[in-house]
């Protein structure tokens, strides 16, 4: 069932494939539509910059406890990201809740920064930046 109301942000979760990233703490997704300039000799605009539509880009970034035992957990680990940044591999991936009804983004992404954070004493982290490449869709489930 569709969920209502807003939306708890621990049940948004990045995952590569059907399977979410492991211990995540957060994810952001950006989503960004260029501008391009239109003003010309002809039309000088009194002075106003004069705008249009151009090209729609993306990238998402997670942020996760450092583990090494999310395949036991069904979860993706930050192996699967390095092997993935390593490579180059195009990577299918979705932003959802997992409900039934709900909205879900999805896209294909290539890695493009991985940061491994392990302060004394603190949990270590790691973060991630995917550079969407292509098409984001946004459908229910």
């Amino acid at each position: 069932m569709a969920s209502t109301g807003v939306i708890n942000g621990t049940n948004l979760r990045l995952f590569v494939g059907a399977v979410p990233i492991a211990y995540a703490t957060s994810c952001t997704l950006s989503i960004t539509r260029e501008t391009r300039e239109v003003i010309h000799k002809d039309a000088p605009g009194a002075g106003w910059a004069e705008s249009a539509p151009g090209q729609k880009s993306g990238t998402c970034s997670v942020d996760a406890l450092y583990n090494e035992d999310g395949t036991v957990n069904d979860n993706e680990t930050p192996k699967t990201l390095f092997d993935a940044l390593n490579s180059g591999t195009l990577l299918n991936c979705t932003v959802e809740t997992g409900e039934v009804g709900d909205n879900i983004f999805a896209f294909t992404a290539y890695v493009t920064d991985l940061e491994v954070t392990a302060a004394v004493e603190e949990n270590a982290t790691y973060s991630a930046t995917l550079t969407i490449s292509g098409t984001i869709t946004m459908s229910a489930t």
